[in-house]
Order: C-alpha cells, then structure tokens, then sequence
C-alpha cells in the first residue's frame, strides 16, 4: 500500500494487508533500495511478499530489513524474508543474540504463546545479523541517513528511528510510543515505567512531523504533538495511556 512515493505498507495487521499476528511492515524506497522496517510475525510471509512484488515488481534487487525491537510480532519473519529476498538483518546490539540463536524464550514467543498470544505453530528462525548499532548511531541504510534513539519501556532493546524525506522530519517509532499519545507498556518482566520515564525525553523536540509507530494509526503532519501527550503525563505523574487497553490499537 503506497503512501507517498517513498513510504508503503507491505504488512499490516490493523490494515489488513497481512496475518493477523503482523506489525506495521515498513518499506521505504530510494534510487538507493528499499529499506524494510520490521519482518512481522512471519504467518503473513506470503501476503507480505505479494505486497512489495505487487509495488515494486522485479526491482527487488537491493534492500536491507532493519528491525526495531525483539518481540515476535517484529522479528520473526525476518528469517524467511531476509531469505527469499536475499537482503541483509540489521538490528540493535542488544537484539542481535536473540536472532542469531533463534531465541524463543528471548523474544517473547514461548511466554506469549503460554498464554495464548500467538499460535503453537509461530516459530523464530536462527537468522545471522549482517550489522548492529546502539544508542545515537546513524545508520546510512539504503539512501536514507537515520539516528537510532534507543528509548526503553516496551522492552530493554527498542529503538525509534530519526531521519529526513520528501520534506518531513519523521520517526519510526516501533512499539514505544502511537498515535494518540499512547505507550508500549506491556505486562512482561523488561517493560517498564521507569525506563519511560527516563528515556521518554530523548524524544522530546525533535519536531517529528511523520509518527510512523509499529501498529494503529500512523500521521504525516504533527506527529510530535502525539509523543509529547505521553511526555506530558509522564510529567504530571501520570501513567500514559497504554497499548492493549480495551480498544486501544489491538
């Protein structure tokens, strides 16, 4: 699904572009290659593939998946993906050991699928990771320059990603902060208030204009003002609104 001419959707959950189980799968395309943001679940391989040859054709040549965080509705596609396509993994240090030793327990999957989150038959691959970066690094990544600002709170290994185009400022923002002022707080043992609270202002003032989150609603204009609702009851002592919430994304 295209966006604009250098953003798409190649999988979806709340679109209904790919398994029901898949985040937002990001492509962002240059005269460079595509860059892949996050790789789903990998039970909507087959729509996710039919997405990027439905938009892009043959001229699948050149591209690189760069995964924003651990959990298997992000990472556990990238395996079968990284294979077909032939493309290179990058993630974080801090994700990196996961994937290479297809670590189910590490990512999330053998707890989530003890309580009936995701399906039996849901697998992580061992994948080998081709780079890794950490906290303010710029990745130059198929034609496009981005600052990794690792913000943790969802989980001890997420990053967001900084970076310019078609005149916007705009963040990739996986599963930290969406639409709306909500936060990535989840019920797990690295989830935390105390890492948002501390890493939260790392993306204050940024003048975000595209708040690209890893599920929901995403906006091209104002994205700011949805990290800085969070921030705001943050500072108030408040807990943000958080995901999983009645209606909220999920």
């Amino acid at each position: 699904m295209r966006v604009t001419p250098w953003l798409y959707l190649a999988g979806s959950r709340q679109f209904g572009l790919s398994s029901r189980f898949d985040c937002h799968v990001y492509a962002l395309r240059s005269t460079a290659g595509i860059l892949l943001i996050d790789a789903g679940s990998g039970l909507g391989h087959e729509a996710v593939m039919a997405n990027l040859k439905a938009e892009f054709g043959d001229d699948l040549s050149r591209g690189t998946i760069l995964l924003t965080h651990r959990h298997p509705d992000h990472i556990c596609g990238a395996p079968r993906l990284a294979a077909e396509l032939g493309w290179p993994v990058v993630t974080s240090i801090h994700t990196a050991p996961i994937l290479i030793a297809g670590d189910e327990t590490g990512c999330g999957l053998t707890d989530a699928q003890s309580k009936g989150a995701y399906p039996a038959d849901m697998r992580l691959g061992a994948w080998p990771v081709a780079r890794t970066f950490d906290d303010g690094h710029i990745l130059d990544l198929e034609g496009f320059s981005l600052r990794a600002i690792r913000v943790r709170g969802h989980s001890a290994d997420s990053f967001a990603f900084l970076f310019e185009e078609g005149g916007k400022r705009c963040l990739i923002a996986g599963d930290i902060v969406f639409y709306g002022g909500i936060v990535g707080m989840i019920n797990t043992p690295d989830s935390s208030l105390q890492s948002y609270r501390e890493d939260m202002p790392k993306l204050a003032g940024l003048r975000v204009d595209a708040l690209l989150p890893g599920h929901g609603l995403f906006t091209m204009a104002g994205g700011q003002r949805h990290i800085d609702v969070a921030q705001q009851e943050l500072d108030k002592g408040f807990v943000p609104r958080c995901i999983g919430q009645g209606d909220l994304i999920f």
